[in-house]
């Protein structure tokens, strides 16, 4: 089991810069995806907003009128995280290494046993159990009335996808790649250590914690107490997504976020 743990994808510097265009345009094209994916459950809390008494909320009655600010607003976006995580920042050694394995078409397991690949989605499926056993035992002693209906399982098995791509290319891949490549910027080394992985991974995941306070605030009311539940529950998870990107890469990184969300969001129901 300590060998699942730390055993680490092995960072072929010279597949990833052979293959880094069509590894580029394979993660922008992802990022369009998961953005696009993202659409019915934003409209669905719109729509319950609204029924909820929320006039200041307004919902476009045709999907393509949400479709096409989304594919410009994810493409744009898309290019620049795929710049800073895969031009800007390669001299952090995380990236995508799968995903340019993938490319070279030699075999994936000379780089990751699938050992690891699960070891990796066990981790994030036990986090989400965690948390959802800490919510039930918060429940008991503080709990927390909701503003407004919760989207049904459906939006939210939707959204899991959406989240476990989307977020890990923006948090990990660009934000949590970029701060570390600062550091080494500033301290003049080639090579990050163990410390500053770490401080991008905490500083990343603060963000991610940020991040997802407007989406609480259509739930439930933001109290001090609500606001420390979010922060420090998404630290927990994007401190685990982000030493899962950093020990496995980008493409395990999403699909264990993608495991945690479908457990916590649709197997599980918080705050209800």
């Amino acid at each position: 089991m300590k060998i699942l743990l730390t055993a680490s994808v092995l960072q072929d510097q010279e597949e990833k810069k052979k293959y880094r265009w069509q590894v580029s345009i394979s993660i922008l094209i992802l990022f369009i995806i998961g953005s696009v994916l993202n659409i019915p459950f934003s409209r669905e809390v719109k729509r319950l907003n609204m029924m909820a008494g929320n006039t200041e909320v307004h919902l476009n009655e045709s999907l393509i009128d949400d479709l096409i600010p989304v594919l410009l607003s994810s493409l744009v976006l898309g290019a620049i995280l795929v710049f800073v995580g895969l031009w800007i920042s390669s001299r952090s050694n995380l990236g995508a290494p799968v995903i340019a394995r993938i490319f070279s078409k030699n075999p994936i397991n000379e780089i990751i046993s699938w050992k690891s690949v699960f070891s990796s989605i066990l981790l994030a499926t036990l986090a989400a159990l965690f948390l959802l056993g800490l919510f039930e035992l918060q429940s008991e002693f503080y709990p927390i009335s909701s503003k407004m209906s919760r989207p049904s399982k459906p939006f939210y098995a939707l959204v899991s996808f959406s989240a476990g791509i989307s977020e890990e290319i923006m948090f990990r891949l660009g934000l949590m790649s970029l701060i570390i490549t600062v550091i080494q910027f500033w301290k003049k080394v080639d090579n990050p250590s163990d410390k500053t992985i770490w401080t991008g991974i905490i500083i990343s995941a603060l963000f991610f914690g940020l991040i997802h306070l407007p989406l609480s605030k259509n739930f439930v009311e933001l109290t001090p107490f609500t606001i420390g539940v979010t922060m420090i529950g998404n630290l927990i998870t994007g401190a685990t997504f982000g030493w899962i990107f950093w020990k496995r890469g980008l493409l395990v990184a999403i699909a264990s976020h993608i495991s945690f969300d479908l457990v916590f969001h649709v197997i599980g129901t918080p705050y209800s």
